[in-house]
């Protein structure tokens, strides 16, 4: 169990890993790492609808295809050609002439420039599972290798996935900042999204941003760029709790939703769910929060009074029933209308599958359901134990408190005692008590 929990702490840095492109084009408040692989399993698994894969492994390869940039930087295919600084006017220029107008490359040098990257990322791959149990590990080995080499129909179709999804990050840069080179982007777009799929939906993207002045006619294609585009708010919205605690930099809905899927992905492997289910409920768990919003259980509480938020906060919520019934009441539909809004346009079977595994996270109506739930509110606390760490006035102990009420499955009480093990937060329960 502890092979675990160092491995779910170590995932967690990718929720703060600022991608080195959008760094290098001097995008405000980039992506992260966390939030790309985000969006980008969500356009993996909806294109894959229409392609026709396995549809667990597409998920799982995307999940895992960035999991290198723990231990090392992401990189740019023009990378090596970058000041290693930005500060002075001699470099900010040269970093707009490169981006601007790259040099042609050298396919040879190219080539010995990949192969040692492949090598890096294998090495730092290998370091970040090496503990693992033997068929987790294995299974991150398989999917990863698949994605990296393209050698398999999985493999080459979730690598044109992440790309799509990178390609639509740059546009949306591009119309919302312009200091994208959309023209290069589309170049290189054109070379290397060669699914026919992948391309259509390429295609769609040039429609919406290149040609927006003229009228579109809508189809499927269209719906799910559309999609795409909603969920993409999630990289951008900060989860309220944090922010009502003052938390400096606190984590996005998105990245939230990615270290949560690969919880539940492993944890439910270790208890023998449906896999493919639990990820899939994962995945689109806090989807209604586009349009609905970051709630909390401080709520009903708090009301609009947010300048006391961070005292009240210190300690669990306690909220009388016929109160917390009627915010629950309140917030269930607030979400209901959210989620059929979201999935409105998208094709009626992928619409009732999203809906679906919604409601059964919402009212447990599986077991992977259940479990699902309750994960999120362990990873809330996994998510509280971080910030503590940085900062040992984050008061942690209403969250143990909290969390420990709510969570009964016998595995995820085992992995909180090894949080305690690790932490000693039972401990500071005890000091907080005699205060």
């Amino acid at each position: 169990m502890n092979s675990l929990l160092q491995f779910f702490i170590q995932i967690g840095k990718l929720k703060q890993a600022k991608r080195s492109g959008w760094l290098a084009y001097g995008i405000k408040s980039p992506e992260t790492t966390a939030d790309h692989i985000f969006r980008a399993t969500i356009l993996g698994w909806v294109l894959n609808k229409e392609k026709g894969l396995d549809e667990s492994k597409i998920i799982k390869t995307i999940l895992v295809h960035h999991l290198y940039e723990v231990y090392i930087n992401d990189t740019t295919p023009y990378g090596y050609l970058l000041p290693k600084g930005v500060a002075s006017q001699k470099e900010k220029t040269l970093l707009k002439e490169i981006l601007k107008n790259p040099p042609p490359f050298n396919l040879i040098d190219e080539q010995k420039r990949l192969n040692r990257r492949h090598q890096e990322e294998e090495n730092s791959v290998e370091k970040l599972i090496s503990r693992l149990d033997g068929n987790i590990k294995k299974e991150i080995e398989t999917l990863w290798q698949g994605y990296l080499n393209r050698k398999t129909k999985i493999g080459k179709f979730a690598w044109q996935a992440a790309k799509a999804e990178t390609f639509l990050q740059a546009m949306e840069y591009w119309k919302k900042e312009g200091k994208i080179e959309h023209k290069l982007w589309n170049r290189w777009a054109k070379k290397a999204l060669k699914d026919p799929i992948v391309s259509k939906f390429k295609k769609e993207i040039d429609r919406n941003f290149l040609n927006s002045g003229k009228k579109k006619n809508r189809n499927t294609t269209t719906e799910v760029m559309n999609f795409i585009i909603e969920i993409g708010k999630l990289k951008r919205l900060k989860r309220t709790g944090w922010i009502l605690r003052g938390v400096k930099n606190p984590e996005t809905v998105a990245q939230h939703t990615f270290q949560m899927t690969i919880i539940s992905w492993f944890l439910g492997e270790t208890k023998g769910l449906d896999t493919n289910k639990t990820v899939k409920i994962a995945l689109i768990h806090d989807l209604c929060e586009v349009y609905a919003g970051d709630q909390t259980p401080y709520d009903p509480i708090l009301g609009s009074d947010k300048k006391n938020a961070k005292k009240i906060m210190e300690k669990p919520p306690r909220v009388p029933y016929a109160k917390r019934l009627e915010w629950l009441l309140q917030k269930r539909a607030k979400e209901w209308k959210a989620i059929v809004k979201l999935t409105s346009r998208l094709p009626k079977a992928l619409q009732d599958e999203i809906i679906e595994l919604w409601v059964d996270f919402e009212e447990g109506l599986t077991k992977e359901g259940r479990f699902v739930s309750q994960v999120d509110k362990m990873v809330n606390l996994f998510q509280a134990i971080e910030y503590w760490k940085k900062d040992k006035k984050f008061p942690i102990i209403p969250w143990w408190i909290d969390i420990k009420e709510r969570i009964d499955d016998p595995l995820l009480l085992k992995f909180m005692e090894e949080l305690d093990k690790e932490f000693a937060i039972a401990k500071q329960g005890r000091v907080y008590k005699k205060k």
